[in-house]
């Protein structure tokens, strides 16, 4: 493996980090291997080079958090203004913020079967995700939960992002989730009808890659705990 580039983004790279906030990296290399590990409170993502530029250009969400926050640690052949280069912003998000309420509706009606942390962070996913595509249309992207906090139009987006880091009930976050996904986003009938076969269905359909891993997670729980 030839690592070319690390790089440094997420809350600390923007310096509003407070405690328990994860230092996430970036690792660049040239072969064809993508890798996610955790160790702690540190989160390493090992990408191909080549699909990080194809990315660029498609106008990648994880690809735009890079080419406007990400800094570089290790970078000597200078990939991350290659990557800052190469992006450009999709005519629109409106799949990223379909998938992500998909999700998010699914996680408000049967978010009770998976466990505390992983329903937590699938639910700040969800509404992230949604402000920031939205942010991204408007050609000026925000990540940082506090300034999107700020510009959200609901109560409950702003409890959910300034106080992510309080320890709540679970119920009590599938009812802001709820409440955001009704504020801010158009439901339809879906969303309130169909039951869990249906979205998991949905979601192959729609090559919802996010819920698809959580939904694999869950199942993986289950079959630990028993």
């Amino acid at each position: 493996m030839s690592v070319v580039a690390t790089l440094l983004f997420g809350s600390v790279a923007r310096s509003d980090h407070v405690e328990g906030s994860d230092t996430d990296l970036l690792m660049v290399n040239l072969d064809d291997e993508t890798r996610h590990v955790t160790v702690g409170h540190a989160s390493v993502f090992l990408y191909p080079w080549l699909r990080l530029k194809l990315d660029a250009k498609d106008g990648d969400l994880f690809a735009c958090h890079l080419a406007y926050e990400a800094k570089a640690i290790f970078d000597p052949q200078g990939y991350l203004p290659k990557l800052k280069k190469s992006f450009r912003f999709k005519s629109d998000y409106q799949s990223e913020i379909a998938q992500a309420t998909e999700l998010g509706w699914f996680l408000a009606r049967f978010g009770e079967g998976l466990n505390s942390a992983l329903q937590a962070k699938r639910i700040l996913w969800c509404v992230r995700t949604i402000l920031i595509a939205r942010s991204a249309e408007l050609r000026a992207p925000v990540f940082a939960p506090q300034l999107l906090a700020a510009r959200a139009k609901s109560e409950a987006a702003r409890e959910l992002l300034s106080k992510r880091h309080d320890q709540r009930n679970d119920a009590v976050l599938r009812h802001l989730l709820r409440t955001f996904l009704m504020e801010e986003t158009k439901a339809e009938p879906f969303h309130k009808q169909a039951g869990r076969a249906a979205f998991a269905r949905r979601f192959r359909e729609t090559f919802n890659k996010v819920a698809l891993q959580t939904l694999r997670q869950e199942e993986s729980s289950q079959t630990g705990y028993n």
